[in-house]
């Protein structure tokens, strides 16, 4: 019978730590091509609408796919030995975790070593958890903080301080959270082509996350940011191609071609250097994909049925 897990079984079975290295290793299977990894699906008619994205990792043994609609998200998992559904799981938590974890993987193979700087432009719900997987990677010792909303950056700052035992402080503005910092976390929830990390701010060594913008009509990076990469990764470069502006509009305009953007699966599994020097700017876009979803969920199986967690259901 399949195992239900609740929101609440997610965190508290799930902390950032094994977040990271069971998405790192979903990556190691996608470098070696033993996952598979469909791009979103976004079908829509009426204004009814159904999100689908679908992943099988090979050497785990496990497909599944999530699906989000108008109600909460959900992951379902499934088995191969013997081919049956093995867990449904409400995944709000897990989906901010795993965005969270795969920033992390990206930066322990991107960023340099003695990073010890991060800037945020964005104070969000996603936000917690990329600076969370940043600082659980590299040794950071301050962070610096942008939103255009005062009290949520206020709040994002003091929570973030206490839990990460960082100072975490505000900015005015995305330029000041974003120069002089060793990595840049872009995790916003524009709705618009209007960039919001600028090439200009930009300094040699630095590495980037932008995680909040999976759609040709949103953009956190200018073209002159993108320009300025000399590694750059996606999480899967199939789906950065239909979802991923801060790429296709450089591309687009004949300043970048996706020959050079790498999936994250072939620096980490050792195929592709994530950064070629210390002076390189590294750039990870991602889009969120279903393959952390299924890695994710297959370790949170694990977890609970290890701990006699969550409700069987009937089938």
């Amino acid at each position: 019978m399949a195992l239900f897990l609740r929101e609440e079984d997610v965190v508290r079975l799930l902390p950032m730590s094994d977040a990271i290295e069971v998405v790192e290793q979903a990556f190691v299977e996608q470098g070696r091509g033993t996952a598979v990894n469909l791009p979103r699906e976004r079908a829509q008619a009426e204004g009814v609408g159904l999100t689908m994205m679908v992943a099988v990792l090979g050497g785990r043994k496990v497909a599944g796919f999530k699906t989000m609609g108008a109600g909460r998200p959900l992951v379902l998992l499934y088995g191969d030995e013997p081919r049956r559904l093995l867990a449904v799981m409400e995944a709000g938590n897990l989906g901010q975790i795993r965005t969270g974890a795969a920033s992390g993987v990206a930066t322990r193979y991107m960023a340099r070593q003695d990073v010890s700087t991060v800037g945020i432009v964005g104070t969000g719900f996603q936000a917690r958890s990329q600076l969370a997987a940043v600082c659980a990677v590299r040794p950071i010792r301050a962070v610096t903080a942008f939103s255009r909303t005062r009290e949520r950056l206020d709040e994002f700052c003091a929570t973030m301080s206490e839990s990460l035992g960082i100072p975490v402080s505000p900015a005015a503005s995305a330029e000041e959270a974003v120069r002089g910092t060793d990595v840049v976390i872009a995790i916003t929830n524009v709705r618009t082509l209007e960039p919001v990390v600028l090439g200009e701010w930009l300094s040699p060594g630095m590495h980037i996350n932008a995680a909040g913008a999976n759609s040709l009509e949103r953009r956190e990076l200018d073209d002159d940011a993108i320009s300025r990469c000399a590694v750059i990764t996606a999480d899967d470069v199939p789906q950065a191609m239909i979802e991923c502006a801060d790429l296709a509009m450089p591309i687009g305009a004949g300043k970048l071609d996706w020959s050079v953007v790498l999936d994250l699966g072939m620096v980490v599994a050792g195929h592709a250097p994530g950064r070629l020097s210390d002076d390189d700017i590294t750039l990870f876009e991602s889009q969120g994909i279903a393959l952390e979803d299924v890695a994710v969920a297959a370790h949170l199986l694990e977890r609970a049925e290890a701990e006699g967690v969550g409700e069987t259901l009937p089938f």
